[in-house]
């Protein structure tokens, strides 16, 4: 039960959250949030406005945070909130890379969604968070649901400089969103900056996980940033959704991307994970180094019978050497990305089809393969023209049960594969 005078930080002003509060938001759940917006509201003794926006959050999150969307009296700071927290199915991944520790130290916390399944492991999780409202709301949330979490408001790094204590795990996620909420994908663009900041975190634990854009390039990061020990590209539904790194200084050892003969030198380990649904994870893992330098990489002559497409963060790693290396399929052109092998390999890391034809690109040969069909999936890999390109020039629509590629074979013809799905 919410307590009648409970109040949060509101556009500076303090605003009264309470059961008609949270009766309103029920009441309007499935009312159209602009229509409502117009609405003129008389007698309350709460904010309708931010009840409204709390309408709003819940319709965005019902997929993305079903746990969170269960509880009633959740309050979310804002809508932009929503959009930029972590998914429930991530968070919970995010939880098994970090383990139990005793103390967790969140330096830009949030919504605290990631702080939230993490501390299930943790005995004391201090969160921190520069927004004054949105750390208030946080506080809110957070002492309802998980007493092992501390929420204030300030400025992280600030508050390192004046702190003694030292964390068994220190976790980053800077703000990508710069002016104009145009977004950021470099370290030294983000907010805040982790580059200059890293010896002061260093000195308060000896391990660092770092939440970045899925457009950062994994080959800079390295160069800019050292003692890199794991590096996570997470999917959810075959969309890269980010990139997690772990640093560990304590290991003494300098990590890189480049081949060395010293034995100080060492390669961070990489871990492609998709989550297909929120039961089913396809995982590779491999040697960042060894990918690099791997001559497993085989060109098919040809497009055999299955084609494969590898998953969102296989194609973000550039894994390909350890695809062909892993599931024996070859690759069928240098650039095309796309795999190929004469037997079927069932557990392939991202969607398997069976080629029904290959048509080389000329209209008249379309024409004929094609006939009949209106509505077909259409995908191109290193291809001349774009998939709406090639829907149009073929006069088609997306949908039906058949798939369409369009790709560049060894040979450098332009070939379009007819395939079914597995």
């Amino acid at each position: 039960m919410v307590s009648d005078n409970y109040k949060v930080l509101l556009n500076n002003n303090l605003t009264c959250i309470n059961d008609n509060f949270f009766t309103f938001i029920e009441e309007h759940e499935d009312d159209d949030v602009e229509k409502l917006r117009l609405k003129r509201f008389s007698n309350h003794d709460f904010d309708t406005s931010f009840a409204i926006t709390q309408i709003e959050c819940r319709k965005k999150i019902r997929k993305k945070l079903p746990e969170i969307y269960g509880n009633k009296r959740f309050l979310f700071p804002s809508v932009l909130s929503t959009e930029q927290c972590t998914s429930e199915v991530v968070a919970k991944y995010h939880a098994t890379i970090i383990g139990e520790v005793d103390s967790f130290l969140d330096m830009t916390g949030g919504l605290c969604i990631d702080d939230y399944y993490i501390a299930d492991n943790v005995k004391e999780l201090l969160s921190i968070e520069k927004n004054e409202h949105t750390a208030d709301i946080s506080r809110y949330n957070m002492s309802e649901m998980r007493k092992n979490i501390s929420v204030i408001s300030g400025d992280s790094a600030e508050y390192l400089r004046g702190d003694v204590r030292r964390y068994d795990a220190i976790y980053i996620d800077p703000a990508r969103r710069g002016v104009n909420q145009s977004r950021m994908f470099g370290l030294p663009d983000c907010e805040p900056n982790i580059i200059p900041l890293l010896s002061l975190i260093k000195s308060h634990t000896d391990v660092l996980y770092v939440k970045a854009s899925p457009m950062l390039d994994i080959t800079q990061m390295l160069r800019e940033v050292s003692d890199v020990t794991d590096i996570w590209v997470i999917s959810l539904r075959n969309e890269c959704k980010e990139l997690f790194f772990k640093l560990d200084f304590a290991l003494n050892k300098r990590f890189t991307i480049e081949e060395s003969a010293d034995n100080i030198y060492e390669s961070p380990k990489v871990h492609c994970i998709n989550f297909v649904d929120e039961n089913t994870m396809q995982e590779l893992n491999y040697s960042y180094l060894r990918d690099k330098t791997t001559s497993d990489i085989i060109i098919s002559d040809c497009v055999k019978q299955y084609i494969y497409e590898p998953n969102a963060s296989i194609m973000k790693a550039n894994a390909f050497g350890e695809v062909c290396s892993r599931y024996k399929v070859d690759k069928v052109a240098v650039n095309s990305h796309l795999f190929t092998s004469g037997e079927l390999v069932h557990d392939f890391p991202g969607r398997i089809f069976q080629v029904e034809d290959v048509i080389p690109f000329k209209d008249n040969l379309l024409k004929k393969a094609l006939k009949g069909i209106k509505r077909i999936n259409v995908s191109v890999r290193n291809f001349k023209l774009t998939a709406e390109q090639l829907k149009k020039r073929l006069k088609v629509c997306d949908g039906g049960s058949k798939y369409l590629f369009g790709t560049t074979d060894a040979g450098g013809e332009m070939k379009v594969l007819l395939c079914s799905k597995i």
